[in-house]
């Protein structure tokens, strides 16, 4: 789990501001040796109001990173 935060925010950069874990599930749907990890992303700019376009250009990079980095998968919320 720290493995991913540590990922999250170097890829989240300035503009990641907070993280935090709000759900973690094993269970149906989900392999013996996985876990499902819900992670709460805030995004802030202290100069200016972030567009919907720069927020999903870093969560995309944070996406993108995670699962090759790390080998993980982004769940669709099944």
């Amino acid at each position: 789990n720290k493995e991913i935060i540590d990922v999250i925010k170097r890829s989240g950069g300035r503009l990641l501001t907070n993280i935090e874990v709000f759900d973690v599930y094993t269970g149906d749907k989900i392999n013996n040796d996985e876990k499902s990890i819900a992670y709460n992303l805030k995004f802030e700019d202290i100069n200016k109001t972030l567009t919907e376009e720069e927020v999903m250009t870093v969560f995309n990079k944070i996406i993108c990173d995670v699962e090759t980095k790390l080998n993980a998968k982004v769940r669709n919320g099944e």
